[in-house]
C-alpha cells in the first residue's frame, strides 16, 4: 500500500514539476505571425491591416524545414535549435535557402523582417509569444499564433 501511495505521489510531483511555468506551445504548434520587432517596436506591416493571413509569418517544421511569409513572397529555408543552459531559452539559427521574386511595393520592410530572421541566434515561448533574440539576447521579433491572431 505504501509503495503504491509512494508511486503516484512521486509520478504527481514529476508531472507537475514538469509543467510549471512552461507553455503547450513549442516552435512547430503553429503558423507563427510576427507582431512586434525589436524592444516591442511594430514589424511593418502590409497596408491592408484588416487581413491577418497577409502579415509576416513563419512555420518550422519538425523535419527542421521552415516556410514563411514576407507579406509579399514567400520563402523557404531551414533551421537547428540546441539546449542554450539557460532556463525556457533554446539556441535557434535560421536560414533562408530562397524566396520568391515578386514585385513588392516595400522591399524595404521585407528585406528587414529576413534580415531579423537571419539575426536569430535564441528563442522562447511563454504567453503565447514566440519571441526572437540575436546574439547579444535583444529581441528582434516576437510572434503569435496564428490560430490566435485570425478571427473567426
Amino acid at each position: 500500500m505504501i509503495r503504491i501511495a509512494t508511486a503516484i505521489l512521486s509520478a504527481a510531483l514529476f508531472t507537475t514539476c514538469r509543467s510549471v511555468g512552461r507553455s503547450p506551445l513549442v516552435l512547430d504548434s503553429d503558423i507563427w505571425v510576427a507582431v512586434e520587432g525589436a524592444d516591442g517596436d511594430s514589424i511593418p506591416l502590409p497596408a491592408d491591416r484588416r487581413r491577418p493571413d497577409s502579415r509576416p509569418s513563419v512555420e518550422f517544421f519538425s523535419d527542421g524545414q521552415l516556410s514563411g511569409y514576407t507579406s509579399c513572397n514567400s520563402f523557404f529555408g531551414s533551421y537547428k535549435t540546441s539546449p542554450t543552459g539557460l532556463p525556457e531559452t533554446t539556441a535557434l539559427e535560421v536560414n533562408i535557402d530562397g524566396m520568391t521574386m515578386a514585385l513588392c511595393p516595400d522591399n524595404e520592410t521585407e528585406q528587414e523582417y529576413i534580415e531579423r530572421l537571419r539575426r536569430v541566434r535564441s528563442y522562447t515561448v511563454s504567453d503565447h509569444r514566440l519571441r526572437m533574440m540575436d546574439s547579444t539576447g535583444m529581441t528582434v521579433l516576437i510572434f503569435a499564433p496564428a490560430s490566435m491572431t485570425h478571427k473567426k
